[in-house]
């Protein structure tokens, strides 16, 4: 039995494959200044089936922990700024293949069995996205594709290096205005949202050993699967590290990444967010949003700022938890109304209408309210 067969009785479950955390414990111990760690990471270029939110398994390129297994997408690299990371990558397909991040390390071509040591040091504090930039957009989107995140050099409310004016003075207003009452960002409040999509059509034939001519592939392109995490629906919807969870006053930094050859606009419900970095670049003005478009590439910071969500009507001086009691207490086909959950959906048509796509099976999520203001959870519910 050859590889790619023993491939076929060794499917990775969607439920078992999760983006990594994107704040390590040993970071968020770490004094106010350190001096320059390092930081080594294993990755495999690999191969595995992975499960599809309809049970069906997809042959996918891979990156892996060897400690781990492979993982869709890859697993989030996270540093602080000026860390010396050093990354050995080895790729164990039949084909070349690569690792990049666009402005920081490049391996190159990696032959079958190749392995290389790459060391950088790590840049300015944001969102990155690393993948596989051969045969382009092939390899990244048959599974080769992950995120980064670096934070900044003192572990700061700000999640920026050089912030402009504009994004220094929202991140300074958290929890010390009337307007955000609550609390400041923490690094910990963070979640990435990595989108891809999967035509299955274009699997088959990297199984099988087939070449995938990239303007064949464009040009062919019809998803059937549309992913956050590596994962659609329901899966995506009750993942803790996929949701952003809170209580009012606790603002959350989602960090979306666009692996994909297609454009997502993701459209959040609860509350509107503020767009404070695009591609790297923090924003002039920080404007307030519900819907954004990410094109392919594309790394958008939002900050959810967990507002008390405004079409809750009452005294907004009473705790929700006394203002809709009854609601919060209320369990719902076997469903507890508390937390509170805002969905979080693609507003974009084709990923609400291709085959596997169907909302809600596709580009879904939500975000949750926990508790009030006044650090008070609200009932369970049971």
């Amino acid at each position: 039995m050859n590889r790619r067969d023993f491939l076929k009785y060794a499917a990775v479950g969607a439920a078992a494959i999760t983006i990594d955390g994107c704040i390590p414990q040993s970071m968020r111990q770490q004094p106010t200044h350190h001096s320059h760690r390092l930081s080594t990471l294993t990755l495999n270029i690999s191969e595995a089936l992975v499960e599809m939110v309809d049970g069906t398994a997809v042959y996918m390129w891979l990156f892996e922990n060897p400690a781990k297994g492979p993982r869709f997408p890859g697993p989030t690299i996270s540093a602080q700024e000026r860390d010396t990371v050093t990354l050995s990558v080895t790729n164990t397909l039949d084909e070349d293949h690569s690792f990049i991040i666009p402005g920081v390390v490049d391996s190159g071509p990696l032959t079958p069995g190749e392995s290389k040591m790459l060391t950088f040091t790590a840049p300015a504090a944001g969102t990155y996205l690393y993948f596989d930039s051969l045969n382009a957009p092939v390899n990244r989107n048959l599974g080769l594709h992950g995120a980064m995140v670096i934070l900044p050099h003192d572990l700061s409310t700000n999640p920026y290096t050089d912030p402009t004016p504009a994004v220094r003075d929202l991140f300074n207003d958290l929890g010390n205005s009337a307007h955000f009452p609550g609390e400041p960002w923490i690094p910990e409040r963070s979640t990435v949202w990595l989108f891809s999509s999967v035509d299955p059509k274009f699997n088959q034939m990297a199984m099988v050993g087939n070449a995938i001519d990239p303007e064949k592939f464009i040009n062919g392109y019809l998803p059937r699967y549309f992913t956050i995490n590596g994962e659609s629906g329901a899966f995506a919807s009750h993942n803790h590290k996929t949701v952003p969870s809170g209580r009012i006053g606790q603002p959350h930094l989602i960090r979306i990444v666009n692996a994909d050859v297609n454009v997502h606009s993701p459209h959040i419900h609860g509350n509107h967010v503020y767009v404070t970095a695009i591609n790297g670049q923090s924003r002039e003005d920080a404007h307030m949003v519900d819907t954004y478009s990410v094109f392919p590439m594309d790394r958008v910071d939002w900050l959810l700022p967990f507002m008390r969500p405004p079409d809750i009507p009452g005294d907004p001086n009473v705790p929700l938890r006394e203002l809709i009691r009854n609601e919060m207490g209320m369990v719902l086909g076997g469903v507890p109304q508390a937390p509170l959950a805002y969905p979080m959906h693609g507003h974009d048509e084709l990923s609400q209408t291709a085959a596997g796509g169907n909302y809600p099976q596709g580009m879904v999520t939500h975000w949750e309210i926990t508790g009030d203001l006044d650090g008070v959870d609200f009932p369970s519910g049971h």
